[in-house]
């Protein structure tokens, strides 16, 4: 039997732990798991293995690494994509707001997406051998989103999500374009359009900073 290569990330040891059990345990695929709490090591990881990994079971609420200009487990994601795409991603939040889940849908278009609370053990094994087969999974939460109607369609990409980190960091909106490749008045557009999707009536940068964090942005 062909033995699985696989790499979790998590910022939190006692889950990669525990998923790492759960795995090893429940599956009939024979699995190599490393495992990684951080932006910067897993880039290693990726970048310097001898041969590529099969699957990366993704955090995406991880915390920033500026060195890499990453602020997310997103960004980490959208590397895979683009330099390793036979790499087959499963990615996993706590967060369960419509909005930021239809973002990671569309920027990423994971092979599986699992919302933590939704994770068990039955289908956390069920969702790596899905995957591995050339299926997707999506745990019910996720499922019942494509059901419904999105109200906004806006896709925050790279740059608004950097707009969202470094107001959180206490940046100034007129210092942001000393971090971000864009204007003062392209920065201001885009704070105006996360608002409005938002709906974060107040004005105040603290008030957007605020709603990203509730819905998982941050």
């Amino acid at each position: 039997m062909k033995r699985t290569k696989v790499l979790l990330v998590d910022d939190h040891p006692l889950i990669l732990e525990g998923y790492k059990n759960v795995l090893k345990k429940n599956s009939k695929n024979q699995f190599i798991i490393e495992t990684s709490n951080d932006l910067a090591s897993t880039y290693l990881k990726i970048t310097n293995a001898s041969s590529p990994y099969d699957l990366v079971c993704l955090d995406m609420n991880m915390p920033a690494e500026e060195s890499l200009d990453m602020v997310s487990g997103e960004d980490l994601a959208l590397f895979i994509r683009k330099n390793y795409p036979e790499v087959r991603i499963l990615v996993m939040t706590m967060s369960d707001d419509n909005f930021r889940l239809f973002n990671i849908l569309k920027t990423i278009n994971p092979e599986g997406f699992l919302i933590k609370k939704d994770i068990k053990p039955n289908n956390l094994v069920t969702a790596f051998n899905d995957i591995l087969e050339g299926k997707s999974y999506y745990s019910h939460t996720v499922t019942n989103l494509l059901r419904k109607q999105i109200q906004s369609e806006l896709i925050l990409d790279s740059n608004d999500r950097k707009i969202l980190y470094f107001l959180s960091k206490g940046l100034k909106t007129k210092d942001l374009p000393n971090e971000i490749p864009l204007s003062l008045a392209a920065i201001e557009k885009r704070k105006r359009i996360m608002k409005e999707a938002f709906q974060v009536e107040i004005k105040s940068d603290l008030a957007l900073v605020i709603k990203a964090k509730d819905i998982g942005f941050l």
